[in-house]
């Protein structure tokens, strides 16, 4: 079982998000340098002709993606996170 990740790095902090929005969530555009659709853009650029999916914007954050890679756990519920559904 995978899942993405987005692996951010800016001035040798390294943070990890679920997804580009999470990030705009916590960064704004002018912060980054670029919106979240040219984020994205970029990506499915580089995935089209194989390259590593890395970028870095004009304000120096480093975005590289990815996938974490979990551990199949079975739980009575069938949740991957061993909560409970809502009924």
């Amino acid at each position: 079982m995978a899942r993405n990740v987005i692996y951010l790095e800016k001035d040798g902090r390294f943070e990890f998000y679920g997804s580009p929005s999470a990030v705009y969530d916590r960064y704004g555009t002018d912060e980054i340098g670029v919106t979240i659709q040219y984020l994205n853009n970029v990506y499915c650029k580089l995935r089209k002709e194989g390259k590593p999916l890395e970028f870095v914007s004009p304000t120096g954050f480093i975005f590289r993606k990815g996938e974490i890679i979990l551990k199949p756990t079975a739980t009575k519920s069938g949740n991957h996170l061993g909560s409970k559904k809502n009924q």
